[in-house]
């Protein structure tokens, strides 16, 4: 009897700790998707290199670009339907002054997003719908680099 008792409390307690660990990597797994993945891209403008960031929990990879002439920093998210964040740190000594945000053509109520500033750099952080094939906005200065990028 003491056996059956032992074998009746070890398996209870491997299924138990199944468990657990089953629950603690489905929350580490939603907590990725809270906090999103940080990708890195590098711009040069003539021989200086600037380090723009974009995180988000969007499911691909976001396309990265600074144009000197319209002073304007563009992401553009490729791919399924989904709704998502964005936060895109930007070097004030890239793109500064007043900022906007523009969606696909329109600007962007200030309601529907957050800018930070802390002398090193500005960042903005939104939600948005993707809905379709291309997700297009830019974060616009009124002051930046003019340069094109190299």
């Amino acid at each position: 009897m003491k056996k059956s008792f032992l074998i009746g409390f070890l398996t209870i307690l491997i299924i138990g700790s199944l468990i657990v660990a089953g629950i603690i990597i489905l929350d580490l797994a939603e907590d990725e998707t809270s906090i999103g993945k940080l990708y890195m891209f590098p711009i040069s403008v003539e021989t200086k290199t600037y380090m723009i960031t974009v995180r988000s929990n969007y499911s691909s990879v976001p396309e990265v670009n600074y144009f000197g002439l319209t002073k304007s920093v563009s992401v553009d998210f490729i791919g399924d339907p989904e709704t998502a964040f964005c936060n895109i740190t930007i070097p004030s000594d890239l793109l500064w002054g007043e900022l906007s945000v523009i969606d696909k053509y329109y600007q962007m109520s200030d309601a529907y997003y957050t800018q930070s500033n802390n002398s090193t750099y500005n960042s903005i952080y939104f939600t948005f719908n993707h809905i379709a094939l291309t997700k297009h906005f830019e974060i616009r200065g009124t002051e930046g680099v003019s340069e094109l990028p190299t």
